[in-house]
């Protein structure tokens, strides 16, 4: 599983990408050339390096972009409009609108389904320490589950079966978590 601490750096990545994103709708709604919007909305440290680098010093900002793209696949499809719209003479900022609004349309189901994935992660952590609470009331009720886990056939069958499953349990829900991060 991602770590908390890379969860929260990865979404205040994006946060600030969309932020910028914004910033750049914004800028060519007013009537910014698109070259210096992209400069004036990239913020610091910029949003989109490689290109705030190409339009700095006039190369191809399209495939700047999707260089920067490669850490945030919205910035691929800026690229895609800025091409469309190099090319074409077409429009830009009714197309980098509709972009952010998707973006942000997209980091809102995202943020949904990892405040939703918290609970099963919750229930998993609680499921393996379970075994161990059961162990110590019943330590605290006078018997000797150690004892007889450990003392007995049955008991050593009881505590490999136990800890296997507990193991295969936390893995699988670790497995399914994954999965859905990466989709995220």
């Amino acid at each position: 599983m991602v770590g908390p601490a890379r969860r929260r750096l990865r979404a205040r990545e994006r946060v600030r990408t969309l932020q910028a994103l914004g910033a750049l709708a914004a800028e060519l709604e007013a009537g910014q050339p698109p070259t210096q919007a992209l400069l004036a909305a990239a913020g610091t440290p910029p949003a989109w390096p490689t290109a705030v680098g190409a339009a700095t010093v006039g190369d191809d900002v399209a495939a700047a972009l999707r260089v920067d793209g490669a850490h945030h696949e919205v910035l691929l499809q800026l690229a895609a409009c800025w091409q469309v719209a190099v090319e074409s003479g077409a429009g830009l900022a009714a197309a980098v609108a509709t972009v952010t609004s998707a973006a942000r349309a997209a980091e809102d189901v995202r943020v949904q389904l990892e405040a939703e994935l918290a609970g099963p992660r919750a229930t998993a952590r609680t499921l393996a320490v379970l075994p161990l609470v059961g162990m110590a009331f019943g330590a605290m009720l006078g018997g000797d589950p150690l004892g007889w886990l450990t003392g007995t056939s049955a008991g050593r069958i009881c505590l490999i079966s136990g800890v296997a499953l507990t193991v295969m349990g936390s893995w699988w829900t670790g497995l399914i978590a994954k999965a859905v991060e990466r989709r995220l």
